[in-house]
């Protein structure tokens, strides 16, 4: 089930010495940093809401920007800040199309393949190699030690998304060797 809110990036750390910070988002092409957005900031339990006053990209770091906050105003204030998970209401997000997907939302679903039904694991995170988006798939071996690999976002792959699991259409040898089934 989805929440209300909706994880778009993290405090990466304080920038410079008067209270800026840098932000890094989960979609480097997110145009969530607009001067006058209300963001809120949760770390340990504790939430609390700052409006971004100004946000520039931070050239050649994807995803990273340096944004001014109201009320914080002093280095110590921006470190404070440092490790909080932003969030925003999904009432303030563009509505998607019926083919597309928030990928916040797969954190924790089943993989499942699409041509011959198989588990392929868990999306356990998200990440990227700078030109595109990946999920860390976690799966445990018949061994149960638990193995990592990673999966592009891309759409000739990812057949369908929805509350319970990813189905998948992936080539052949594109699976670690323990989940590539025999030919």
């Amino acid at each position: 089930m989805e929440s209300e809110e909706l994880d778009i990036g993290y405090v990466a750390g304080p920038h410079g010495v008067q209270g800026g910070v840098r932000i890094k988002l989960h979609d480097p092409a997110s145009q969530a940093l607009q001067r006058g957005i209300v963001l809120t900031f949760v770390r340990d339990g504790a939430r609390t809401e700052h409006e971004v006053e100004a946000a520039d990209v931070v050239p050649g770091k994807s995803g990273l920007h340096r944004v001014r906050l109201s009320g914080v105003n002093r280095r110590e204030l921006a470190e404070a800040l440092k490790g909080s998970t932003i969030v925003v209401p999904r009432a303030v997000l563009p509505k998607l199309a019926d083919d597309e997907f928030y990928l916040a939302d797969v954190v924790g679903l089943a993989v499942m393949r699409d041509a011959q039904p198989q588990h392929l694991g868990k999306i356990v995170g998200l990440t990227s190699n700078g030109v595109q988006d990946l999920f860390e798939v976690e799966w445990t071996s018949p061994d149960d030690h638990r193995h990592l690999w990673m999966m592009p976002v891309l759409p000739g792959l990812v057949r369908e998304v929805d509350d319970t699991r990813v189905l998948v259409e992936l080539p052949a040898g594109f699976l670690p060797d323990g989940l590539e089934l025999p030919s």
